[in-house]
């Protein structure tokens, strides 16, 4: 009798995880392939979303399955920050190729090199020092760097996804989007400020993904696809997302061999230079989202959960998948849907191979133009409650304190420079994620010597 008591609770915390990691594999799915879609327009000659789609799923089910390792529930993977980085070194790497029929190689190559050197890089986050860093101080710069690349992606739309679509109808397709990304937004709206009434309503809200594709591919269907034309406004494509493709992602030994041959030596010494800010990047994502979970252990687990980073990385750099990091946002869609241990995690990843299989057909019907939808609505989340309470808010305050105006004011150089750095590399073909990376460096040295600035004249009037 006892020993069922005991069962009874034990498997329905097992239904409920393996429900919440199946709700929001098919909730993220439209993210994923979004972020693939991206990812797959830097492999040259083969600018092929269904690739792409394989090296971020592929990476978050690595992480999934890999999650059982440690204790605590979080989901990672391909997060939109460090895939524009790695997007923005692969680009690097192929318009610095001497040959056309070896940028694939070299993309490749790249993507291995960065990944490798990102994993070692993320280790560092096991010093106190850089934990501290990125948890209690320069609010501003991380988030600056976040919000640049947020306007990134949105920007990167207009030259990708959208692109097709406004050169056919331009006031149907705006009016779509528009449409799609604000009843996403108020769908996800409404449910949270219900939750003090109708908690159950909490539940609905990651859903806002896919309320916004299902209606801009429901608006494709019914107004633009007769329109489309010669690959113009199409949609994924009729091949969909098969595992036979693995193949031309595995990175062997010879194809750091070929790229040898196609890349100047400098190349690979700026892929590495690359590579250690990708890590930093990753750490950087990793650790606010465990500094946003605010668990009674305190930060005991971290060490765990980045060394865990660092591995997943390293696995995925052969394989060819993309890059992995912590996830708040997938973390607290998980958790809301009552996901309690990191079984769910793994049903995370089970669902996504599933839908992988069975569903591939579906996808390949999903129009460029949802992928937009849902590429804008991963942007519009990666505004959270510190951005809006240290910017929005305290920075513009009558009693604002010096401090909360010096924030806000870092925060706009940061956005700016991101801004501008990034459209002067858009100008070279290679991408938009470098422009928010060197904001990055730039507003962590000029804090840096603002900083020892300091501290030398607190000494002196010592």
């Amino acid at each position: 009798m006892q020993s069922h008591q005991v069962s009874a609770p034990a498997t329905r915390t097992l239904v409920t995880d393996a429900l919440a990691g199946g709700l929001t594999a098919a909730v993220f799915y439209a993210e994923y392939t979004g972020l693939g879609a991206v990812l797959g327009a830097a492999l040259p000659g083969r600018a092929s979303a269904a690739l792409g789609g394989l090296m971020v799923i592929g990476a978050v089910v690595i992480s999934s399955l890999m999650a059982l390792a440690v204790r605590q529930p979080f989901v990672a993977g391909p997060r939109a920050a460090s895939l524009a980085v790695l997007i923005f070194g692969m680009k690097f790497a192929v318009e610095n190729a001497t040959a056309q029929e070896g940028r694939f190689v070299v993309a490749m190559a790249a993507l291995s090199t960065m990944l490798v050197v990102a994993a070692a890089t993320l280790l560092l986050g096991l010093l106190p020092a850089v934990q501290r860093f990125i948890q209690d101080s320069h609010v501003a710069l991380r988030k600056g760097f976040v919000f640049a690349t947020a306007v990134g992606i949105v920007v990167g739309l207009s030259a990708g996804q959208l692109d097709g679509c406004l050169r056919i109808s331009p006031l149907i397709t705006i009016a779509i989007t528009v449409t799609s990304v604000g009843v996403a937004l108020a769908w996800a709206h409404s449910c949270r400020r219900a939750t003090l009434h109708r908690p159950w309503q909490v539940k609905l809200a990651p859903l806002s993904m896919m309320v916004g594709v299902g209606i801009a591919t429901l608006g494709y269907y019914a107004l633009v696809a007769r329109s489309a034309r010669d690959g113009l406004c199409g949609t994924l494509g009729s091949v969909g997302l098969q595992l036979g493709q693995l193949k031309e992602l595995v990175v062997g030994p010879s194809t750091f061999v070929s790229a040898a041959t196609y890349l100047p030596w400098w190349v690979w010494l700026m892929l590495i230079v690359i590579g250690v800010l990708q890590g930093g990047v990753l750490l950087l994502e990793s650790l606010t989202t465990l500094s946003d979970r605010k668990d009674p252990a305190g930060t005991g687990f971290w060490a765990s959960q980045l060394k865990l980073r660092a591995l997943v990385n390293l696995l995925c750099a052969p394989l060819g998948f993309a890059s992995s990091s912590l996830s708040a946002s997938r973390t607290s869609a998980l958790l809301e849907a009552h996901g309690k241990t990191r079984l769910a995690v793994l049903f995370h990843g089970i669902a996504l191979l599933a839908i992988l299989f069975f569903c591939s057909a579906w996808i390949a019907k999903l129009p460029n133009l949802a992928v937009a939808v849902a590429l804008v609505l991963v942007a519009t989340q990666m505004i959270d409650e510190e951005t809006r309470n240290a910017v929005w808010r305290d920075g513009y305050a009558p009693t604002a304190s010096t401090a909360s105006v010096g924030v806000t004011w870092v925060f706009w150089c940061v956005l700016g420079l991101s801004v501008l750095a990034g459209s002067v590399l858009r100008y070279f073909d290679m991408g938009f994620g470098g422009g928010p990376l060197i904001a990055l460096v730039l507003g962590a040295l000029a804090m840096a010597a603002f900083a020892s600035r300091s501290d030398s004249k607190s000494n002196d009037s010592v």
